[in-house]
């Protein structure tokens, strides 16, 4: 009898704090190298230290995967996502493609399309998801930089998703936040990166 009521006893302290045993935010980051973190250490990623971030601020067994892949376009972002869905069930995904389109001047429609059938996805498998905006370069003549900044803003929109208009907001043009290539982030540039996006990111978990 009385190892019966340890039992019992085992079973509700389970039942009563399993939400908080349990409780682990899983993020899960979709993106190009700009997420992968081309040319830093991986504990200096963007995504790395949101991870940080979020266990300091009291979510200790937060875990953020870094899904980021280089070179990696929008066409590839509903593959990519199917395929991490298979392994992980997250508690919110973070989109960061389009940086690659907007360097290739892919067609702006093929871009909306890509994005908008992966926040479908995403949507359909009942996931929360912040999306990260990006900007083509200005060099690209008018009208191209602003079909493609729109397209974010449409998505999000229609989709009714929270997002960052710029994921280098802060960052870009900035020699000193940024690789001899001018184009990714050194290690104090994803800092701020971090820092900018971490309010949102927090505010959905």
């Amino acid at each position: 009898m009385i190892r019966r009521l340890s039992a019992l006893s085992f079973i509700w302290f389970l039942f009563l704090f399993a939400p908080s045993i349990s409780a682990k935010p899983v993020i899960l980051s979709i993106g190009d190298s700009l997420t992968f973190g081309l040319g830093v250490p991986a504990e200096k990623t963007w995504p790395q230290l949101l991870q940080n971030k979020l266990q300091a601020d009291g979510m200790k067994d937060a875990k953020v995967i870094n899904a980021g892949s280089s070179g990696a376009t929008t066409a590839f972002g509903l593959s990519s996502l199917k395929f991490h869905l298979k392994r992980t069930q997250p508690d919110l995904i973070i989109y960061a493609l389009g940086a690659n389109d907007g360097l290739r001047a892919i067609d702006t429609e093929t871009t909306y399309k890509n994005i908008s059938a992966a926040i479908e996805e995403i949507q359909k498998a009942k996931i929360k998801v912040i999306m990260l905006g990006m900007k083509a370069p200005p060099n690209y003549g008018e009208k191209f930089p602003k079909d493609f900044e729109k397209v974010f803003s449409r998505v999000a929109a229609e989709k009714k998703i929270p997002f960052v208009p710029f994921l280098l907001d802060g960052v870009a043009g900035d020699n000193k936040l940024n690789q001899a290539d001018g184009i990714h982030p050194n290690e104090k540039g994803y800092e701020i990166i971090t820092d900018r996006i971490y309010p949102m990111i927090k505010g959905q978990l």
